[in-house]
């Protein structure tokens, strides 16, 4: 459909005439070429304003296409992928809502004159889990877009009447995309075994193909098992927060349990030797079983006592440029192993909801699938930062454990944080209590010894991570947070090093900072850009002889948006693990002094 783009046949140097203004697309068959290559700009600069601009204009295209002929299916499809895509460039609940709406009515209408299209039932699945995750945090109720100029952002007639909570309405929308995506694997598994059959016909009297042609057919082998197991990963995702979502134990165990089965059969696929190049073989001969014996080293390394000072991040990482558009195996598997760790991580934390007790099997599993995908990339962004954050939680799971621990007396207290502005955690009592409790002194050194050990592996994994990222806001601002939360534990090898703990944490969140503000980082959104200016301030609190610059971020902070009404929704139940009640109210009074 895609027509050559004009070019001038002047020749020679006549008399200079004024640029003619080039007239723009008029026709259906314009608009929708237009579109395609606005689209196709956008993806060559990927993310930023510019990419945000070409995929806008495209949508412009793709929607006065949709009003010549508002029944094709290929100018809706489009249409709604393009919305889809510009959820990305905005950080406001409300116009991601927006957006959502519109893409997954353009979705819904293209599946009326298409409605086998593989393609657009991946995408609306996609969509609408996207629409699930976005809408438990943020209520559209009543919400009017207000930029979308023609767009209509309904999100079509099966949810317009439809009243419940954010959860029960998610809920709703995550079952939907799983139909969407069994309905989608169906085709795709249709299409590829047809696909085989004509690759590696079981007729062996027929003559040898040409080496291109084998070589083309191997290709469009690998590609559509790629999506195959792209379909299934995005139905283990949905299962995964439908299983969080359920009230009941056995139904969300059930959910668990499929999403596992979805991998089960991905990781089939991956290791299909008919389906991928002979070369890459060997990649997965150490996945199979699940990644049995493909991680060699343990899950938790052991850890050095002294903490080293933060320095300044500086990539030392080139990714290598890809030489083939072919779907890789290995990235395929990793994929799988990714999304392991993610139902298993998910349990825990679910598990944890149900009982109140940490699943520490469960956070071994889900570590072992990160550690194979780390075998295969060492430097694996997402892999290395799921480790940090599932190391981390899990050491913010044995601080927080104090079942049997014995009481601190206030003598204890002072003795061991009698010169900080910080409040010790829970599994620091049971450390500074150690001496005084020999019956369980044993026990609770072994935890306290697992805690920090536990949080410094996460540290490793997040300062890896910065290696290939060095300018990556959220890998600085977590790095921040870990060193934050080991100077909050009172085990020995703690104290020791807790100056060293809060001079890095404010290190780190002065790196986050000036890696986020004034915008200088496009996918950091205002939030994020407070958080990491309140967390700064805390840890400038609890050092000695810094209360200047402790006001000073607090300035900036206020200048940035920052209010007293979001400081009392964080005494209200919603400061997490990092901010602390006491600072909070710090700052509170500080913002009645006048800050």
């Amino acid at each position: 459909m895609k027509k050559p783009l004009g070019g001038s046949n002047n020749k020679g140097k006549d008399k200079k005439k004024a640029p003619k203004e080039e007239a723009g697309p008029q026709t259906w068959e314009e608009y929708m070429e237009e579109g395609v290559l606005l689209e196709e700009k956008g993806e060559r600069y990927g993310t930023g304003d510019k990419a945000r601009r070409f995929y806008e204009k495209a949508g412009d295209m793709y929607n006065k296409a949709c009003k010549l002929n508002p029944k094709d299916s290929d100018c809706l499809y489009n249409f709604g992928r393009v919305l889809y895509i510009l959820v990305d460039f905005t950080h406001s609940a409300c116009q991601k809502l927006s957006l959502l709406n519109a893409s997954i009515e353009r979705f819904r209408s293209a599946l009326n004159y298409d409605p086998d299209n593989a393609d657009t039932l991946f995408n609306l699945g996609q969509a609408l889990t996207t629409h699930a995750e976005v809408i438990q945090d943020h209520d559209e109720e009543g919400e009017e877009d207000e930029e979308e100029g023609d767009h209509d952002h309904s999100h079509g007639e099966k949810e317009q009447h439809f009243h419940g909570s954010p959860e029960e309405r998610a809920a709703l929308e995550l079952q939907e995309a799983i139909t969407l995506f069994e309905t989608c694997y169906s085709i795709q598994q249709r299409d590829l075994y047809a696909a085989v059959q004509e690759a590696h016909p079981k007729d062996a009297s027929k003559e040898e193909k040409p080496a291109g042609l084998a070589e083309q057919e191997q290709k469009e082998l690998s590609n559509s098992a790629g999506v195959l197991i792209d379909t299934l990963i995005s139905a283990s995702q949905a299962l995964t927060s439908l299983a969080f979502l359920v009230d009941t134990v056995e139904r969300s165990q059930d959910y668990y349990k499929q999403a596992a089965q979805k991998l089960d059969i991905a990781l089939g696929v991956a290791n299909d030797k008919l389906l991928w190049p002979a070369t890459e073989e060997e990649s997965s001969s150490s996945s199979k079983g699940k990644g049995k014996g493909a991680a060699e080293e343990p899950t938790v390394e052991s850890s050095e006592e002294d903490v080293l000072p933060a320095v300044k991040p500086v990539s030392t990482f080139r990714e290598a440029e890809s030489q083939s558009d072919t779907a890789s195996q290995k990235e395929k598997i990793c994929d799988i192993h990714l999304q392991y760790s993610t139902i298993l991580s998910s349990q825990t934390d679910r598990n944890y909801q149900d009982t109140g007790r940490i699943s520490e099997d469960l956070y071994e599993k889900s570590l072992h699938h990160l550690d194979v995908v780390l075998s295969h990339q060492p430097r694996h962004v997402e892999a290395l930062c799921d480790k940090g954050d599932l190391l981390g939680a899990w050491a913010q799971g044995l601080a927080a454990f104090d079942q049997g621990a014995p009481v601190l007396s206030d003598s204890d207290i002072e003795r061991w944080d009698s010169a900080s502005n910080i409040t010790l955690g829970t599994s620091d009592a049971v450390a500074a209590a150690e001496s005084t409790a020999s019956s369980t002194g044993s026990k609770n050194a072994s935890r306290s010894a697992r805690t920090w050990q536990l949080f410094a592996s996460a540290t490793r994994a997040f300062l890896s991570a910065l290696e290939v990222e060095s300018q990556n806001t959220s890998i600085l601002e977590k790095l921040g947070d870990i060193h934050w939360s080991r100077s909050l534990l009172s085990s020995p090898v703690a104290l020791k090093n807790r100056p060293m703990l809060l001079n890095n944490a404010s290190v780190y969140y002065r790196f986050a900072w000036e890696s986020c503000k004034e915008g200088s980082t496009e996918n950091v959104d205002e939030d994020q850009r407070l958080e990491v200016l309140l967390s700064w301030a805390q840890v400038l609190h609890a050092l000695p002889g810094k209360d200047e610059e402790v006001l000073r971020v607090l300035k900036q902070w206020k200048r940035c948006g920052g209010s007293e009404e979001m400081l009392m929704d964080l005494l209200g139940g919603n400061s997490g693990d990092i901010l602390q009640e006491d600072f909070v109210e710090f700052a509170l009074q500080q913002v009645h002094k006048g800050l």
